[in-house]
């Protein structure tokens, strides 16, 4: 599914209100954002690109494995400014932009969190994905509820209109299989993830 011409503004709208607040409203599980960072393979020397990354709820696990650049990557300025309040680190670089309009390259892990059904058209967001690793490069899409709960809060007025259905775990992988080599997928009531290495 295509984005409306305007799409791309009303998300950012849409979570540039949400930026001065969201910390309050969402909590996170210790134990599964450590288990997403561990999946992606990050480590000592890494470069990793965090995509849609909010006010930054994955830096701590991430920036406790020492890697090499951190990159944040969100469309609201909202969502970048209150990370950059959060955060400092020589490693780390805070980008608010649209996805589709970075262009660097060489990444060892990309990991988009809590943020998948916000991009209509997953063929593209595979490819693009792609463009950013290296070969051999790992990404990793999860989310910290099952997709019952996720399509759940996205129902409501104003975030049915900036969310795609999240459909079983399988069908969803199934899109990156031109791109990547699948290696791990979770559909579960309380966990979503699936993971691939990028075909070289």
């Amino acid at each position: 599914m295509d984005q409306e011409p305007n799409q791309t503004g009303i998300i950012k709208e849409f979570f540039n209100r949400c930026a001065p607040t969201w910390d309050d409203s969402c909590r996170q599980d210790s134990q599964k954002t450590n288990a997403i960072v561990s999946l992606a393979g990050v480590g000592i020397g890494s470069r990793v690109a965090d995509v849609a990354c909010g006010t930054g709820v994955l830096f701590p696990e991430i920036l406790s494995r020492k890697p090499e650049l951190l990159m944040g990557i969100d469309l609201s300025d909202g969502m970048i400014e209150k990370a950059r309040s959060k955060f400092s680190s020589p490693c780390l670089r805070l980008v608010a932009s649209d996805l589709f309009d970075v262009h660097e390259s060489g990444f060892d892990a990309v990991i988009l969190y809590n943020a998948y059904p916000h991009f209509p058209d997953k063929i593209r967001l595979s490819r693009h994905l792609a463009a950013m690793l290296k070969p051999g490069g790992k990404f990793v899409v999860a989310h910290g509820e099952g997709k019952d709960a996720i399509n759940s809060h996205h129902r409501g007025p104003a975030v049915s209109r900036i969310s795609w259905e999240l459909r079983p775990v399988g069908e969803e992988a199934a899109k990156f299989t031109d791109e990547f080599k699948i290696d791990r997928m979770v559909d579960t009531d309380g966990f979503y993830l699936f993971s691939g290495v990028k075909i070289s």
